[in-house]
């Protein structure tokens, strides 16, 4: 079966879960990050941890966004879209 995806919806992108799974592994990179030596104490680590988070996930967000809404933008002028072939079992 051949589907073409002609439009994302921008607000299925907001209310699914995508921003958790995105925060979730941007929580895991900044604790990650927290064990640098930087010599602060472990509070200040937690807090910058934490912020770090949701600073890079609004970030990833907002560029999935944009990209989703050129992506709109350019099929509705003509162009096509993603192409995908499924296999039923």
């Amino acid at each position: 079966m051949r589907i073409e995806i002609k439009k994302i919806s921008i607000m299925s992108l907001l209310f699914s879960a995508l921003p958790v799974a995105v925060f979730s592994i941007m929580l895991i990179g900044s604790f990650l990050d927290m064990f640098a030596p930087t010599g602060d104490s472990f509070v200040n680590a937690l807090v910058s941890s934490l912020f770090r988070a949701i600073v890079n996930t609004l970030i990833v967000l907002v560029c999935t966004l944009i990209g989703a809404f050129v992506y709109n933008l350019l099929c509705a002028i003509g162009l096509k879209g993603i192409k995908l072939d499924l296999e039923d079992k």
